[in-house]
C-alpha cells in the first residue's frame, strides 16, 4: 500500500511468475515500473517524473524488495562503460 500526501492510498499486488520474468529481462526503467505498479503506472509516474532519479530507482528498489524479487533495476545490472 503507498499512501499518497493527501491520504490516497494506491494498492499494488505481488506481480506473477510470467510478470516477474518481464521484469527480469526489462532493461527499462519506465517498463520496469509498469510492470510492478500495473494500473496504477501512469499515477505513479507522474509522481516520481519530476524528482531526482534516484526517487525512481528507490521505489522500484523498495517494491522489489517487498515483494521479494531478485529482479535487475532499472535500467539493468550492467554499469555503463561511458
Amino acid at each position: 500500500m503507498l499512501e499518497l500526501d493527501d491520504d490516497q492510498q494506491i494498492s499494488i499486488t505481488a506481480p506473477d511468475a510470467d510478470t516477474v520474468m518481464e521484469i527480469e529481462e526489462s532493461r527499462s526503467s519506465r517498463r520496469t515500473l509498469e510492470l510492478l505498479t500495473g494500473d496504477h503506472a501512469e499515477q505513479i509516474y507522474e509522481l516520481v517524473r519530476h524528482q531526482p532519479a534516484s526517487v525512481l530507482n528507490g521505489l522500484v528498489a523498495d517494491l522489489v524488495d517487498h515483494f521479494g524479487l531478485s529482479a535487475a533495476p532499472p535500467g539493468g545490472t550492467r554499469a555503463s562503460s561511458r
